[in-house]
């Protein structure tokens, strides 16, 4: 991969270790997706197409896929046998899982009280060019498509659906907030620019 390109990431420094996979390959598309929840009016009161009222807002999630392939020359083992993709496949199941760490000290105190409090997984940060969204990761698909003489992966194809986190007091919320508005700013001035220009023409 041409170094001097960018690099997505997910990461996630609420547990320890802490939780980085650069994109070895970037994806090639993403789904952004969020829906409206509309509720229709009283057909009878507004005529055959009635009216809708907005009562919130869906989730906004994002999709993708990109590849994993692990380089080896030689397979040896020269770290205990995890060699290949492993590392970077662990990384992303961790996604998945209940944090476990030392610091969680409150779940596990209700625990072993009888309560029913479970320690949720750690949220990602999603780094993609001008994206930087906190997110959980909702869906997590491998296919390991390729292994050494070892059975250890080294290669895959993963496929992950992340939900972002839109609570008004969520600091990355409020950081893609801005920079929305911002770009819509910025296309209003063009806009204009150009509706000046076609009146002087």
């Amino acid at each position: 991969m041409d170094e001097s390109v960018a690099r997505g990431f997910l990461a996630s420094l609420q547990v320890f270790p802490p939780l980085v996979l650069y994109f070895q390959f970037n994806p090639s598309t993403i789904s952004d997706n969020k829906g409206s929840r509309l509720v229709p009016e009283r057909a009878e009161q507004t005529g055959n197409a009635p009216e809708r009222t907005y009562v919130g807002g869906d989730d906004r999630t994002i999709s993708f896929r990109f590849s994993l392939h692990g380089n080896e020359p030689h397979p040896t083992i020269q770290t205990g046998g995890i060699e290949g993709i492993e590392p970077q496949l662990a990384t992303l199941r961790s996604f998945m899982y209940p944090r476990s760490d030392a610091l969680d000290l409150h779940h596990e105190v209700m625990r072993a009280a009888g309560g029913r409090a479970l320690p949720a997984p750690p949220t990602c940060i999603f780094g993609f060019g001008p994206r930087l969204l906190e997110c959980w990761v909702t869906s997590l698909d491998i296919e390991e498509t390729q292994f050494n003489e070892l059975l250890v992966p080294t290669r895959a194809d993963v496929s992950i659906t992340l939900t972002v986190i839109e609570e008004s007091n969520n600091a990355f919320y409020q950081l893609d907030h801005a920079r929305r508005l911002l770009a819509v700013g910025l296309q209003n001035v063009q806009v204009g620019a150009d509706i000046v220009d076609a009146l002087d023409g």
